[in-house]
């Protein structure tokens, strides 16, 4: 929707900066593409989804502990549709299975009845197998695969069949890939149709058989059964208050990043246009009744949050702002929240888009969209 256009605008802008002063952050690795989520693999590895606007671009990228990167898995489902583009983004790493969340892609386009409306694309979409989880079975541990795997045209078609792919890469290595669950677009009064729009993804943090899946389309919380790939929306986020001084009372929550909290699960609000200061926040959910509660407020722009006890028992998130003023391209910070106080440990970041902590090493990992990868030594 519009909302997320303008939004992806100003990402592209702020991606076109030259390289800022990054605070207390080094570069780890480079060549990303335009990369949406990162996770941990096997102890010394990282994960990170990417995609760009060549069609069925998505890819899933490895990153040494050295920072060199290879790619895993090519050929995903992408497009550039109503909301720019998009492919493949949350990620769990479960054994030698990876989930791999993916976006509506170019389902939908804009119309000229009205701003903001969107229809189902009348020329055949990039992908069938857009709006996904996909899965994938590896042969092996991913941190030994040194060649990628490449899903072709032709087995986008299979896996909208329901029918499992298996792929090799010509170095030995076996995988299967197979479609777990598919979502789909609803008919919406205000904008005829409205996206549905995979973006994090996290297994269930109470042990039990379950993915959960924010929906930053339908803002919703969606819980998805293994392995039957059966799905419900657990909660649904309203529009949260506008604290800025122009645009509408309110603003749409779009959940963006989700982040397993003891039995609970922590889940960011980007919040849509105006995308002023002060709208976004982090909220705790229960997994098992859907019940939402804030937990920070008064935030912007907030895409990650990650959180790490202190050698005497105290509790600090690190809390990751893609911009401090979205529309006037303002730069993204690294927030700590603790003890009741909020300061800013990282200023100067050139569009981040996602962050994951190692906790055995005290180190932060974040990406942005001009396709670094940032490391950020927590402080003892």
């Amino acid at each position: 929707m519009k909302t997320q256009l303008i939004a992806f605008a100003a990402w592209a802008a702020l991606a076109a900066l030259p390289a800022a002063l990054q605070g207390q952050t080094k570069v780890f690795s480079t060549g990303l593409l335009n990369p949406a989520k990162i996770i941990l693999g096997p102890p010394g590895s990282l994960l990170v989804s990417e995609f760009d606007v060549t069609p069925n671009s998505g890819r899933v990228s490895i990153v040494s502990s050295s920072g060199v990167r290879r790619t895993l898995v090519d050929g995903l489902p992408s497009g550039v549709g109503s909301n720019g583009p998009d492919g493949p983004t949350g990620l769990v790493l479960d054994g030698n299975t990876l989930y791999v969340a993916i976006g509506d892609g170019d389902q939908l386009q804009n119309t000229s009845a009205a701003d903001g409306t969107q229809v189902p694309n009348q020329k055949a979409p990039a992908s069938p197998i857009l709006d996904t989880i996909l899965q994938i079975d590896f042969g092996g541990s991913v941190d030994k695969i040194t060649s990628a795997f490449t899903l072709k045209a032709p087995d986008h078609f299979v896996l909208a069949n329901g029918q499992p792919v298996a792929v090799d890469n010509g170095s030995g290595d076996k995988a299967t890939i197979s479609m777990l669950s598919q979502f789909r677009y609803r008919g919406d009064p205000v904008t005829i149709y409205r996206n549905s729009h995979p973006y994090a993804l996290v297994k269930s943090p109470e042990g039990s058989n379950h993915l959960y899946l924010t929906d930053a389309g339908l803002n919703a919380l969606v819980q998805v059964d293994l392995p039957s790939g059966r799905f419900r929306v657990l909660t649904s986020f309203p529009n949260q208050p506008n604290r800025g001084s122009s645009g509408p009372p309110t603003v749409e929550a779009v959940p963006d990043s989700i982040e397993p909290f003891g039995g609970k699960l922590l889940v960011t609000l980007l919040t849509g246009f105006p995308f002023s200061p002060g709208d976004s926040k982090v909220l705790m959910v229960d997994p098992a009744t859907g019940a939402a509660s804030v937990l920070l407020d008064n935030l912007t722009n907030t895409v990650a949050i990650a959180w790490r006890t202190g050698f005497f028992g105290g509790l600090s998130f690190y809390v990751l702002q893609f911009s401090n003023d979205l529309l006037n391209h303002g730069p993204g910070q690294l927030l700590l929240v603790s003890a009741g106080t909020t300061k800013v440990v990282v200023d100067n970041l050139n569009g981040p888009s996602a962050m994951v902590l190692d906790r055995p090493a005290g180190r932060l990992y974040i990406t942005t969209k001009a396709g670094n990868l940032l490391e950020y030594d927590l402080p003892n």
